[in-house]
């Protein structure tokens, strides 16, 4: 009969352990929303967490790795990577998505003071520059799979498509402070398609 008893320094999946990980990175994520990074301190997600501070320690010694997973956590739940089918589909629903994440009084809190942090922070930067790396990669997906359809052209950029996706919305958030909203997010999406498609439709080189 097989041994199913982990070795020492192991983890059942879903154990206590996953799920401390859980509540004190949902925790950060929402202190981030609520206060912002520069009031956030690891006494107090220690304290919503239900944990002792000693924990998040062990894990995570500096409050920059901290933040970087826990907004990597929070994006992956809050902006999940759409499959409708079509490019035009994916990339509403990803705007949309977006939006909704930065767009609320909370999700701006949170968001600016992670940027301006950032900024001012190597380590914190460092972090972020990883965390917007996976994220493009993952997001890029809806890109490479309208390919594989034949709706967009071999070569086109997954990267490009999302940053030009994404941009217009962060430039509200960072630098105009003009509201975030759904039409906004249709009327990007719509655009980005239009263009990423025409190649397609035309016969030119996306390149």
């Amino acid at each position: 009969m097989p041994n199913t008893n982990p070795r020492v320094g192991q983890q059942r999946p879903g154990g206590r352990a996953a799920r401390v990980k859980t509540d004190i990175l949902r925790a950060t994520a929402e202190l981030l929303t609520e206060v912002g990074y520069d009031k956030m301190s690891v006494e107090d997600v220690a304290s919503r967490a239900g944990v002792h501070k000693t924990t998040i320690y062990r894990r995570w010694p500096t409050n920059a790795e901290l933040v970087a997973e826990a907004a990597t956590e929070h994006s992956a739940e809050a902006v999940p990577i759409p499959d409708t089918g079509t490019i035009a589909g994916d990339l509403q629903a990803l705007a949309r998505e977006v939006a909704a994440n930065i767009g609320t009084e909370g999700g701006a809190r949170r968001s600016r003071s992670i940027a301006a942090a950032a900024a001012i922070s190597d380590e914190l930067a460092e972090g972020m520059h990883a965390f917007w790396a996976d994220r493009l990669t993952r997001s890029g997906h809806v890109v490479e799979r309208a390919i594989d359809r034949g709706e967009l052209p071999p070569g086109t950029d997954p990267n490009l498509i999302i940053e030009t996706l994404i941009g217009p919305l962060w430039v509200r958030l960072l630098l105009t402070g003009e509201p975030i909203t759904h039409d906004l997010a249709d009327r990007v999406a719509k655009l980005v398609t239009d263009g990423a498609t025409i190649s397609t439709l035309d016969g030119r080189d996306p390149r």
